[in-house]
C-alpha cells in the first residue's frame, strides 16, 4: 500500500512492451531496482506494465539491451495532475471557492425540527422560536441557546421544559409539555363490555353488578349499572294494604359505576403456507447511475442510459439543495441503482409450509391481542384441503383481559 502511494505522489507511466525476450527484460528491470506492478501479458510478445517516473531511463537502456521497444499509453500520479491543473487554472479555482462555499453555508442553520410535543403542533414551537431568534438561515456563531430556551418556555404555558441542540446545520428543539389532569367525572354511567367474552373476575368499585363470574356476554351487555333503584318494602312484599299516610317510596340513584372485570376472550388468525413457491428474487448484480435534474429534465453524468437488466427493480435517491429564504434552486441529483432480479421456484415440502401457515396465523391472532392481556392458552387446527397447493393453518389464542367500558346513562331515560 505505500509503495504504491509512493508511486502516485512520485508519478507513474503505463506502458506497451513489445520483443522476443520480455521475461530477460522483467528480470534486468526488477534486478536492478525498477518497481513494475500491473504486468499483464496480451500476447506472448507483448505486455503492459505500470512503472515509475525515474526509472523511464533506466527501462529505456534495459530495452535496447534485450531488443525490445516499449510505447507510453497513459500517465498518473500527482505529478501528472498538478500540470493538468496549471493548464486548467479555472479548475482549483472553482475547486477553493466550493469548498468556501460549503463551510460558509455549514456556519447556517438551515433545518428547524421539533421532539417532544405531543398535543402542541410543531409550528407553534418553530414559529415562537423565529422570534426568539433562531430560524432557517440564521448564523451559529453568537446563538444564545439559552436565551431561546427561556423565551420559548415563557411565551408557551403548556411547556414545561425545552432544550435546543445545534448539529450540523440542524437545530433540534426538544420540548416537554406539561401533564394536565382533566376533571374528574361523575357522570351517571353503566359499565358495558366492550366485546364478547366469558366472565371470570368481577370487582365492583360503584354501582350494582349485572353478571355474576361464568356469564357469557356479548358487546354492549351491562357489566355493572349505575342505575340504583329503591329495595321494596317488607309490607309491600306482602302485598298489604297500603296506610293511608303513605310514604312515597325512595327515589332511583344514578351513580357513575366504577369496577374491575376481566373475562376470557378468543382471537384467531388464519395463515396459509404454499407447497411451491414460484416469485423473483435479486442476484446479487447491481449498477448505479448518477443524474442531474435540472428543470424537470434529467442528465445522465455517469452509468449507462438504458436499463443494463432484463428483469430488475429499481431504487432512487434524490438530493436537492436547502432552501433558502423561501428560494428554491431547481438542480437535483439524482441516483438511481438497478438491481437484477431472476425467477425461481423452490419446492417447499408439507412440514415447512404447514410451519410457513403456523407462523402466518400466529401473528395475525396475536396482532389482534391487546397488550395488557395475558395469553392463556394457544391451540391450532389445520384446515383440510386435499390435492391443493396450499396448506391452511388457524390458530385461536385464549386471553384473560379487562373487557369494561365507561358508557353514560341518561336519567330522564328512567321512571318511577
Amino acid at each position: 500500500m505505500l509503495i504504491r502511494l509512493w508511486s502516485f505522489l512520485t508519478g507513474y507511466v503505463s506502458l506497451i512492451v513489445e520483443g522476443k525476450s520480455l521475461e530477460k527484460l522483467i528480470n534486468m528491470a526488477v534486478s536492478r531496482g525498477l518497481y513494475l506492478w500491473d504486468v499483464r501479458w496480451v500476447d506472448p510478445d507483448r505486455v503492459t506494465v505500470k512503472l515509475r517516473l525515474n526509472g523511464f531511463k533506466a527501462l529505456r537502456h534495459i530495452a535496447r539491451r534485450t531488443k525490445s521497444s516499449f510505447r507510453i499509453t497513459g500517465k498518473g500520479g500527482l505529478p501528472f495532475s498538478i500540470a493538468r491543473l496549471k493548464k486548467r487554472k479555472l479548475l482549483p479555482a472553482g475547486a477553493i471557492m466550493s469548498v468556501l462555499l460549503v463551510y460558509l453555508m455549514s456556519s447556517f442553520i438551515w433545518f428547524v425540527d421539533v421532539k417532544g410535543n405531543k398535543n402542541l403542533p410543531a409550528e407553534v414551537v418553530i414559529r415562537v422560536a423565529e422570534d426568539a431568534g433562531l430560524a432557517m438561515g440564521t448564523l451559529k456563531i453568537g446563538l444564545d441557546k439559552d436565551g431561546i430556551e427561556k423565551y420559548i418556555k415563557n411565551e408557551i404555558p403548556q411547556v414545561s421544559w425545552v432544550g435546543v441542540e445545534i448539529t450540523g446545520t440542524k437545530a433540534v428543539i426538544e420540548i416537554a409539555e406539561k401533564v394536565i389532569l382533566p376533571p374528574a367525572d361523575n357522570s351517571p354511567a353503566n359499565v358495558v363490555a366492550e366485546k364478547e367474552g366469558l366472565i371470570k373476575e368481577l370487582l365492583v368499585l360503584c354501582g350494582k353488578p349485572a353478571v355474576i363470574e361464568g356469564d357469557m356476554v356479548k358487546k354492549g351487555d351491562t357489566l355493572i349499572t349505575g342505575v340504583i333503584r329503591p329495595e321494596p318494602k317488607p309490607d309491600e312484599q306482602q302485598g298489604g294494604e297500603k296506610p293511608e299516610n303513605t310514604i312515597l317510596p325512595d327515589p332511583i340513584k344514578f351513580v357513575r359505576a366504577r369496577g374491575i372485570v376481566r373475562a376470557k376472550v378468543w382471537y384467531d388468525g388464519y395463515g396459509e403456507g404454499r407447497l411451491v413457491d414460484m416469485g423473483t428474487k435479486r442476484t446479487g448484480r447491481q449498477t448505479e447511475v448518477l443524474g442531474l435534474r435540472v428543470f424537470g429534465k434529467e442528465l445522465i453524468l455517469k452509468g449507462p442510459k438504458t436499463p443494463p437488466y432484463r428483469d430488475f427493480v429499481t431504487g432512487m435517491d434524490v438530493k436537492k439543495p436547502p432552501e433558502w429564504r423561501n428560494i428554491r434552486i431547481p438542480v437535483e441529483i439524482v441516483t438511481t441503482i438497478y438491481y437484477e432480479v431472476e425467477k425461481y421456484r423452490d419446492i417447499i415440502g408439507v412440514s415447512r409450509a404447514k410451519s410457513n401457515a403456523s407462523q402466518q396465523a400466529l401473528a395475525i391472532a396475536r396482532s389482534k391481542v391487546p397488550t395488557d392481556a395475558k395469553i392463556l392458552r394457544e391451540s391450532s387446527e389445520e384446515i383440510q384441503d386435499r390435492g391443493g397447493s396450499v396448506i391452511r393453518v388457524k390458530v385461536i389464542l385464549e386471553t384473560l383481559e379487562e373487557i369494561g367500558r365507561v358508557e353514560p346513562i341518561k336519567p330522564e331515560d328512567f321512571k318511577h
